[in-house]
């Protein structure tokens, strides 16, 4: 189902991925199995009604709004460009290419198909191909251009396909994975390029975004609902987090302390913490905002996890 040439499967997985939750925490949540999950992500099935009507109770939308017909909650949440984040999970694995193919060599590349992260059909095609042509020794440069040739059919691809050779190519060249990223980067946006590139390595990039954290102060004497979370476990607050929408989680935060907010932070995946962290600092609402978004989170502590802890 798609409207607006945005799958439903897409906007479902982005509604995920923006409350940092996995396809097997979603699916829990639903009382489904992870495969139902995976394969409406994918377009390969499409929720039924009942199960429409839960997830947009759960991801706070309408049905109108998770098939597509509507745009404001995908942007409300915080949810970027849904074509580059796309590139962005292909990025991914193909930076998981590169260190692998540095470790092991080339023909480690197919065992990592299995797991990939990004939906695309190309980039595992491209590794095959590369495989197989180099086993009929085919010239490099002749490969590149079958593959730019193959590149160009991919129907409403835009930049995926020109991205993948282009990085393919540097892979099987043996460049460094820090080039790969630069290229990768220019597929996708100035806007994209720090969280991809940058000058750290991901945990460098990770603890320098919480370490600016630690001192941060409450908005307000009146904003210290989540005070006492500190001494929650990370257990409890990932419990907290798949039950959160990320502009609640994001007017939270901004008004609690340093202490609270690296607690929530360090439990989020590398990708979620930059975009909440970019939202904290560019977030300009009032104080009732923000104490109406730790109401949220306190009533979300209560109702969920006495329950997940009986559980665990």
């Amino acid at each position: 189902m798609e409207y607006s040439r945005i799958s439903m499967g897409k906007r479902i997985c982005s509604l995920r991925e923006a409350k940092g939750m996995t396809q097997e925490q979603l699916a829990e949540v639903l009382c489904v199995s992870p495969a139902a999950v995976s394969k409406w992500e994918r377009n390969l099935a499409v929720p039924s009604v009942e199960m429409l009507w839960m997830l947009a109770d759960y991801f706070g939308c309408t049905i109108d709004e998770l098939v597509g017909r509507r745009q404001e909650q995908l942007e409300r949440v915080g949810i970027y460009d849904e074509k580059k984040l796309r590139l962005v999970d292909i990025a991914g694995d193909l930076l998981r290419c590169s260190q692998v193919s540095r470790q092991q060599g080339l023909l480690a590349l197919e065992g990592e198909i299995a797991g990939f992260q990004g939906d695309s059909e190309f980039l595992p095609f491209a590794i095959r191909y590369i495989l197989q042509a180099f086993m009929k020794q085919m010239d490099a440069s002749r490969i590149v251009f079958l593959l730019h040739n193959y590149a160009g059919t991919l129907p409403g691809a835009q930049n995926e396909g020109p991205m993948v050779v282009a990085a393919l190519e540097a892979i099987v060249s043996g460049e460094s994975t820090d080039l790969i990223k630069e290229i990768i980067a220019s597929y996708i946006g100035m806007d994209y390029w720090e969280k991809i590139v940058g000058d750290k390595s991901l945990q460098d990039r990770r603890d320098e975004i919480l370490k600016r954290y630690l001192d941060k102060k409450q908005y307000s004497a009146a904003t210290d609902l989540l005070e006492t979370f500190v001494e929650l476990g990370d257990f409890e607050i990932q419990t907290i987090l798949r039950n959160l929408e990320s502009d609640v989680l994001t007017a939270a935060l901004r008004g609690a302390s340093g202490a609270v907010a690296v607690r929530f932070l360090a439990n989020l995946a590398d990708r979620v913490l930059a975009f909440i962290s970019e939202d904290m600092d560019n977030w300009k609402g009032t104080e009732e905002e923000i104490l109406e978004a730790q109401r949220k989170v306190a009533e979300i502590k209560n109702r969920c996890c006495k329950g997940d802890m009986d559980e665990k």
